[in-house]
Formats: structure tokens, sequence, C-alpha cells
């Protein structure tokens, strides 16, 4: 979420250390609190700036298709109708009135076959590290044979999760929550993870050892970390760019909130943005040549975009909200972002077509935050916030259908970001 919405007491009086930091503090309190004016209706169609934005209509772009899952193995049927409940482009039927039948067939510990009927067959055995990424390497095969889009199924989720102690802890996942992984046991919040390209590492945000917002770079298969950025103020973000070179950033040792990139190797930091105002959620674009970030800098947060080489800033003209953050480019498809967007009383999920110059909602219902592109450029997973507690979903965005990833029992989870690199 939001950078000022992390910091907590210790980490104030930390900023207090630089006036102009104090300062940076109470202009997005009185931003927070102007937030009630400031948001946007939920209507329809909402003119704003002179743009009219399309709100909450589903494209439907895309064909269903009537499929029936079968397998021998009563795990692998459960494990594949689950994952493919997530898609939207397949509904499960019952086998005679199935255009397609997947069936799933264990080979050994760590491999299985799957059969594709529907006019002709197809057969092939899919191999994984466990049973169940195999599973999900044989449903993406599936959907990459019928569709002819890449399957999302078998990529990795790195997320923040808050449990019964109360302070929030750095997993990874499979997308059916099957094997979940705690990489952190801090007893401190640690917060927005960040996956390398290659998925070996991740970068996060954490208070570990000095009690203050600093970045950490774990390495997965090791689980041993290093301390990338522990500069006086907070150091958020860490984000990596596409080839893995550089890590994006928000430090405040400048004296406010600023996009700031390093190689990836910890050296090299040069601060990006100069202003007076508050930067935050800086990443690449999938070509590396940009930094896209949100500023306040016209008073509410807007998206901006500036060279990753340094240069001037120029504002993405979304026009669907006064309050616009977490801005996140599509790697499949680079006309796309999807981005926080404040309405009514709430937040909710939006994406801007920079083809088409325009934006569109494409979550609803209880407040949506924080989207992550998947690797087939149409799913994005989010957090939503029910009641008390936090759950991530995944979204289609072309048929703004969503679905948990997890039962709320699990606990609160947010913070999701998604790497597909199967072994």
């Amino acid at each position: 979420m939001l950078l000022f919405l992390f910091l907590d007491i210790k980490e104030l009086k930390r900023m207090k250390e630089n006036k102009k930091i104090e300062a940076y503090m109470i202009k997005n309190f009185l931003i927070l609190s102007f937030l009630a004016l400031a948001l946007v209706p939920a209507n329809a169609q909402t003119a704003i700036e002179g743009g009219t934005v399309t709100q909450h209509v589903a494209k439907f772009n895309v064909p269903v298709y009537r499929v029936h899952i079968s397998s021998d193995d009563a795990e692998l049927a459960d494990m594949a109708k689950r994952a493919f409940n997530l898609h939207g482009s397949y509904k499960q039927v019952p086998v005679g009135n199935a255009q397609f039948v997947f069936n799933f067939s264990p080979q050994g510990a760590n491999a299985v076959k799957l059969t594709i009927r529907g006019g002709s067959v197809y057969e092939q055995v899919c191999a994984g590290s466990t049973k169940t990424q195999a599973l999900l390497k044989a449903c993406d095969t599936a959907v990459a044979r019928t569709l002819r889009t890449p399957g999302f199924f078998a990529g990795t989720i790195a997320f923040s999760i808050v449990r019964g102690e109360g302070k929030s802890e750095i997993c990874t996942s499979d997308i059916i929550f099957k094997n979940v992984r705690k990489l952190t046991n801090d007893n401190s919040d640690s917060l927005m993870p960040h996956f390398s390209p290659d998925g070996k590492k991740i970068m996060y945000t954490g208070y570990y050892k000095s009690g203050f917002m600093d970045l950490f770079e774990i390495d997965i298969s090791s689980n041993t970390r290093r301390t990338f950025a522990a500069y006086k103020g907070s150091n958020t973000g860490g984000s990596f760019s596409p080839d893995g070179s550089k890590v994006a950033m928000i430090l405040t040792s400048s004296g406010n909130a600023e996009v700031w990139t390093a190689s990836s190797n910890g050296t090299n930091f040069r601060r990006m943005t100069k202003t007076s105002a508050t930067e935050s959620s800086a990443s690449f674009s999938p070509d590396g040549s940009k930094l896209i970030f949100a500023s306040d800098s016209r008073g509410g947060p807007q998206i901006y975009t500036m060279p990753s080489a340094g240069g001037k800033m120029q504002i993405v003209p979304t026009r669907i909200s006064r309050y616009c953050s977490e801005p996140i480019w599509n790697k499949a498809n680079p006309n796309l972002i999807a981005f926080t967007a404040a309405v009514g009383k709430g937040f909710q999920v939006a994406v801007y077509d920079f083809s088409e110059r325009n934006s569109r909602w494409i979550t609803s219902g209880a407040s949506s935050a924080g989207a992550v592109w998947l690797n087939d450029g149409r799913h994005l997973i989010c957090t939503k916030t029910e009641g008390k507690k936090t759950r991530l979903y995944v979204v289609d965005s072309e048929t703004n259908s969503q679905k948990p990833l997890h039962t709320s029992a699990f606990g609160s989870t947010k913070e999701a970001d998604f790497v597909y690199n199967p072994r």
C-alpha cells in the first residue's frame, strides 16, 4: 500500500530528525484527510478533467470453453479444478456437455501426464520439482493448447501475511496455496516483496534489526539475506528492472520521498526525482527504458513516468480519480498499466491503456489495491479488504471476475508479487 500508511511511531521519531521529512508527513496527513472530499463518485461513467472513463464494464473478448476435468488421483483432480476455476475462460461441466476433457494422470512421484480429448487427442508428460508443480505445468499446457495463450498456474507468488501474532512476514506459494513457504520470522513487519526476474531473490521492506524501514534482499534457495539500503529515513520498494541489473526504490534520505535507482549488487545509488512532492511505488517498464511511479506534485497522487536514465517526469492522463497510486506495467502488453485509484469511500484497481488513452475499472465490491500482472497479460492478483482482514484475489481484466486464492481462515494476506519461472 501507500508509503505513509506504513509508518509507525518509531519511524516518525526517526524522520523528525529532518524538518523537511516532518513537513512531508504533515503534507501526507492533510492529503489523506482531504481524501473524503476529493474522491470520485462511483457512477457508470464519470467525466474528470475533460476525459470520459468507463467503469466496471467487462469486455468479454475471450472465449469460454466447457471443460470436464478428470483423474484417477483425487488430489490431482481437486488441484486442477481449483486452478481452472481461477481462469475465466473455462467452465467446468459434466463430461457429456464438455467441449474438452482434461485428464491428469500421475507418472511417478513428480510428473503428470496430460491428455486432452476434444475432436482429437493430445498427450504430454509434464515434470516438476513437486507433484503440485507438475500438475500446474500440465494445466498451463492445457491452456496453451486450447486457448492459445500462456497459462499462469505454475507461477510463484510472494506476499506479506499477518496471522495471530499481529506482525507481517514474507511468504511464497504456488497459485493454489498448496505449498506455502515462510521466508522471514522476524516478529517485526516485513512488507512489499518483489521478485528478481529469475525468481531466485526477493527484495522487501522490513524493520529487521534496526526497527526502521530498510530494504533487504533474500536469496530464496539458501534463505539468507543481506541489507540492500538502510539510509537515514525510510528505504522502501525495491523493484527489479526486467534484466535484473537495477533496482528502483523510494528513499527519504534527501529530505522527502524520492525515486532512486541502484545497481542490483548494491552500488551506484542515484536519485532520479528532485521534487518537493512525495513519490511512491516506483518500478520499471517492460523494456527497462522507463520508470513509473506515483507523485503528489499536483496535489493528490497521480501516475508519472520518466526515462530510467534520468529526465523529465510526464503525467499519465488516467482521468479516473483524483487519487491514483501503485502503478504496475503489464509485461506482456506494454500498452497497459494497472493502478490503485480512490472511488467512493474506498479503493479499486483500474487499467489504463496508452494506445487508447483511456482508463477502466476492473475490480468492484470490497476495496481492492496493490495489483500485479500475471505472465499472460490478462490476469492480475490484488489485495481485497474484507472487514478487518485482507485477502489475495485473482482478477480477470477481460471479464472482471474476481476469485479468492485462499480461505479467510488462512490469515490476512496482502502486497503480492508474481514470477513465472517454473523449474
